[in-house]
């Protein structure tokens, strides 16, 4: 399997990853009326944890996937366990931040399965879009 990303991709997918990690922690460090503020339209809270850490898995997936030599399943198993990771430490995080709640066990597991879906679909994904197995040339 062929998995090896130009430079700049290898670099963009990094990038990615740093940006999420920066974006989430500066939304939790907002109150809610600042986020209310700031959101283009409401979603449920759990939905919301849901896409955030899926995309966070997404992009941590596929810097991994171009970054290392890690066969699939460790990367998947790998970026799950780092999202859902730092889906608690964002928790806790909040503990700190004023007029919200934090600590709660169902956020994390929204977190947890959002990074368990995009780790998966993005594995899934790639391995059928981009490591497809090519036909073998025909003779003449």
């Amino acid at each position: 399997m062929n998995r090896t990303a130009p430079q700049w991709l290898r670099v963009l997918a990094c990038w990615g990853v740093g940006i999420w990690v920066t974006t989430i922690t500066v939304l939790s460090s907002m109150t809610p009326s600042q986020l209310l503020e700031i959101a283009p339209f409401e979603l449920w809270d759990k939905a919301e944890h849901f896409l955030a850490f899926g995309a966070g898995a997404v992009n941590l997936a596929l810097a991994l996937c171009w970054s290392t030599a890690w066969p699939w399943k460790r990367v998947v198993v790998f970026t799950i366990i780092a999202i859902s990771i730092f889906g608690a430490v964002d928790e806790i995080h909040q503990l700190f931040t004023p007029n919200r709640s934090g600590a709660d066990p169902y956020d994390w597991t929204a977190d947890t399965l959002g990074a368990l879906t995009g780790a998966l679909l993005t594995a899934l994904v790639y391995a059928r879009y981009f490591c497809a197995p090519r036909p073998a040339p025909t003779r003449a």
